[in-house]
Parts: structure tokens; C-alpha cells; sequence
């Protein structure tokens, strides 16, 4: 079956299909990949400008080198004051930039970094949480599969004998638009509501409306495709105001990070710091050099 395609004149459902609700908004970004133009008008390429205009929306209070991906040479992840990551900037080896930002992060970050360079979306996530038991969530993935025969797959994870969570999954791997449905609250123990359910919506557009994407809102992109249109009105008024189902924010990342990174580039680092005198933008230039 042919990936859906995005029906590009219509805009998502209101009312009581679940894309607006009585006290906020349910909908929030959960990934956002974006690569940005580093080609200046002149022609000549301007990397070290981009990355900081990018780390700049990004934000965050430390920033840490790392490696490259898919043909980019290098990276700097952004962390905040809690040692939370907030993104990845990855740069070198290619006339673009890329940035990548999950979780909470994403729906943080992404309404500035896609404002910037010609922001194209390679991946976007939209997630929404309900309290909706999970198998009637399951119920109303195949009631959306079977309208536009769509592929249903259902998996679990044990450990022990004992479930670690459920999902069921809305179309191919391979889908431009693919949803994710999971218990959240047992992938995450402690951080949620008991019985809190994610609902995601994963899109990755074609190449000619990759920059059309970076300027859906948190519905429109839910609602790209009429099976998650179908959905969002299936899940009517089930959706909760994004974050409410919050219990405390997990573990911090960075030490983590930083301990496996300073075994693979401590030295490195240090050896960027001497010579930059702790200039962020020096480290950039070199990394890019």
C-alpha cells in the first residue's frame, strides 16, 4: 500500500474531535528533525553563523562537542541548567545543519529553531496523552485502519514475566505518517498519571514539503493525513491539556551523557577549551575547520 499523502487545503477538526480543549491545548511536539540552508547569498558557505543562530533558539547553559551523523562531521548538544538536553546541533562535511530535539525538548525548542534558515522538517513528532484505557485506544486504531486500510500492529514488552507496556502501531514502517500508541505511564514508571496512554503521530514528508511542514502547528501535523483526522475525531474529548498527566521530570541526562562522552572525548575537549579560552564560537570554528 502507497504511503497517505497530506491533504494539504484542509485544516484539522475543532470542537469535539479532540484538537481543542475546554482548558489548553492537548497537542505538543515529541521529536523535531530539521536541516537548515548554510549557504550564504554570496554563495560561500556560513556553518559557524548557522550553528550559533541555531544554538541560540535552541538554548541551554552547557554545551558539549560530539560526533557527527549521516555525512555531518560534528555536533554540539545543548543542556540546560538541570542538565536536561535540550538538542543537538550537527554540523561539517555538508552545506546544511541539522538539528534534533525529543521529549518535552521538542515541543520547547522547535517553535523558534524552525523560524530559522530555511528550516526543513526531515521527522516531526505530535503527541497527545489521554486516560483512555489502552485497549479502547487499540479499538479506535483499527476503526481508523480499517476506513482507509491501513496496517495494525500490536507488540509488547516483558522483562520477567512482567509487561513493561503495550503499543499498537497505524501503518508501515515505511508510511510517510505512521501512529504510535503506548502506555506511557509503565515506559516511564513514575513520571505520569497512573493508566496515562501517548498517543504519537510520526511524519516524515516527502522532500518537496519538507519547508511546508515546518510551519504546521501541533494539530495540523496530527491531522496530516485523513486516518489521523479520523483518529483525532475517534479520540474526541479523551485528550488531556498537554503536560497535565505529569508527575516530576525523570532523571537528569547530562551526567550520564557527559560521563560517556568524556571516555570517548575528554582529552579533545580539553585540548578545544585551551586553545579557544572557553570561547564557545572558537570550539565551533574548530570543530568545523
Amino acid at each position: 500500500m502507497p504511503p497517505p499523502t497530506v491533504d494539504h487545503e484542509s485544516r484539522p477538526p475543532v470542537g469535539n474531535t479532540g484538537v481543542s480543549s475546554e482548558n489548553g491545548h492537548p497537542y505538543g511536539w515529541d521529536w523535531s528533525a530539521t536541516t537548515h540552508e548554510a549557504i550564504g547569498d554570496d554563495g560561500l558557505p556560513e556553518v559557524k553563523r548557522v550553528v550559533g543562530d541555531l544554538l541560540l533558539a535552541v538554548g541551554g547553559q552547557h554545551h558539549v562537542p560530539g560526533k557527527g551523523m549521516q555525512g555531518w562531521t560534528g555536533s554540539v548538544g545543548a543542556f540546560d541548567c538541570d542538565g536536561y538536553v535540550l538538542g543537538t546541533v550537527y554540523f561539517g562535511g555538508r552545506d546544511d545543519v541539522h538539528v534534533v530535539s525529543t521529549s518535552g525538548a521538542a515541543d520547547l525548542t522547535r517553535p523558534d529553531v524552525v523560524q530559522l534558515h530555511g528550516a526543513r522538517t526531515a521527522r516531526v513528532d505530535t503527541r497527545v496523552d489521554t486516560l483512555a484505557p489502552y485497549e479502547e485506544l487499540v479499538d479506535l486504531c483499527e476503526q481508523a485502519g480499517d476506513m482507509y486500510n491501513s496496517l495494525v500492529t500490536t507488540m509488547e514488552s516483558r522483562r520477567g514475566g512482567v509487561s513493561e507496556g503495550r503499543t499498537v502501531y497505524l501503518g508501515s514502517p515505511r508510511s510517510m505518517v505512521r501512529v504510535r500508541v503506548y502506555e506511557k505511564w509503565l515506559e516511564s514508571p513514575g513520571q505520569y498519571a497512573e493508566g496515562t496512554n501517548r498517543v504519537e503521530v510520526q511524519l516524515r514528508p516527502e522532500s518537496g514539503m519538507k519547508a511546508h511542514v515546518s510551519g504546521l502547528s501541533p494539530a495540523e501535523t496530527f491531522c496530516a493525513t485523513k486516518t489521523t483526522r479520523t483518529l483525532a475525531g475517534l479520540l474526541g474529548s479523551q485528550l488531556a491539556d498537554a503536560g497535565s498527566l505529569r508527575i516530576r521530570r525523570g532523571t537528569p541526562d547530562l551526567e550520564r551523557t557527559l560521563a560517556a562522552m568524556g571516555r570517548q572525548y575528554g582529552r579533545a575537549v580539553e585540548r578545544h577549551l585551551e586553545r579557544s579560552a572557553g570561547d564557545l564560537s572558537r570550539v565551533i570554528d574548530y570543530l568545523v575547520r
